[in-house]
């Protein structure tokens, strides 16, 4: 069961979603793919030869262009489809314990919602506990817990995600509420391998491009695209915001950043660090101060 508010209140296991868009048209993809961003090349992370892995789930590659389908692959067409949830809504209908769409939309475009200009990194590439495993691109905070000591201290990579998420989780409050598995994109479902060698050499694979990444650091997004992927007529500086999902195939509405740059002003620093403070434990269903974490931590470091 998905780790919701209120599962007796939860009527309709619904696909509404507020989140990050990866697609990203490609050559090697479906020609219908519309470009969310250019900041990563997932097909780096993929394996459309078939090298490493035996078989998938019919949707085959869900990043980097999608499927193009027959006879270039013998997926279902589909196109790019990439995506990082941020808050699960499921429906917008309150009596299923879902989320009036309005509800939503007012609360972020008056402001109460601060959508800082983003700046995403992925940091690994994973396969997941299912059996067989999905593969997940992560997008974590790191370090996992920021320096609140230090106001001048770099705040962490990917420190947006979880900003934007936990005002969410603080905002909104209905049954259906949930994200599943903050912070990463699945790009495949049902990963067969044809050997654990094969999984362990796809897997160095992507930790080489991981590396490239991180070489590069943080990039914004968005740099200028509306929902359909046609450039934006009069783009701002900043346009590295967030975008309303009916599923991962129909993105309705988007919102640009609205809690603009520079981040190191000691207002600002003290607004996003009080939002980093605590983290949403499915298990409790309830806040946990990550002060816990940071003694955690430090009783694991050497003397």
């Amino acid at each position: 069961m998905p780790p919701v508010l209120d599962p007796s209140k939860s009527k309709v296991d619904g696909l509404a979603f507020l989140g990050l868009s990866l697609t990203r048209n490609s050559g090697s993809g479906h020609p219908d793919s519309v470009t969310h961003q250019e900041a990563f090349d997932l097909n780096e992370v993929q394996d459309r030869d078939y090298e490493f892995i035996l078989s998938t789930n019919d949707d085959g590659w869900l990043v980097g262009g999608g499927e193009p389908g027959p006879p270039d692959s013998y997926k279902l067409a589909a196109k790019d489809t990439g995506h990082v949830e941020l808050l699960r809504i499921g429906t917008y209908r309150p009596e299923w314990g879902g989320l009036a769409q309005k509800d939503v939309i007012d609360a972020i475009e008056s402001g109460k919602i601060l959508i800082p200009q983003i700046k995403a990194l992925p940091t690994a590439v994973v396969a997941n506990p299912d059996l067989p495993p999905e593969l997940e691109i992560r997008f974590d905070m790191e370090p996992s817990v920021p320096n609140f000591d230090d106001l001048s201290a770099p705040l962490p990579i990917n420190w947006e995600l979880r900003f934007i998420h936990n005002q969410l989780f603080k905002h909104f409050e209905f049954p259906s509420r949930f994200c599943p598995g903050a912070f990463h994109s699945t790009i495949l479902r049902k990963a067969e391998f044809r050997s654990p060698e094969h999984r362990q050499k796809y897997l160095e694979k992507c930790d080489k491009a991981i590396k490239k990444w991180r070489v590069g650091g943080p990039k914004p997004l968005n740099t200028g695209w509306d929902v359909d992927g046609k450039p934006l007529e009069n783009p701002s500086e900043h346009t590295s915001g967030i975008f309303l999902f009916l599923d991962r195939q129909n993105i309705t509405h988007s919102f640009p950043p609205n809690f603009l740059p520079p981040y190191d002003t000691p207002d600002k620093r003290k607004i996003i660090l009080d939002f980093l403070k605590e983290e949403w434990d499915e298990k409790s269903l309830a806040w946990k101060s990550v002060a816990v974490k940071e003694k955690a931590i430090k009783n694991d470091e050497p003397d």
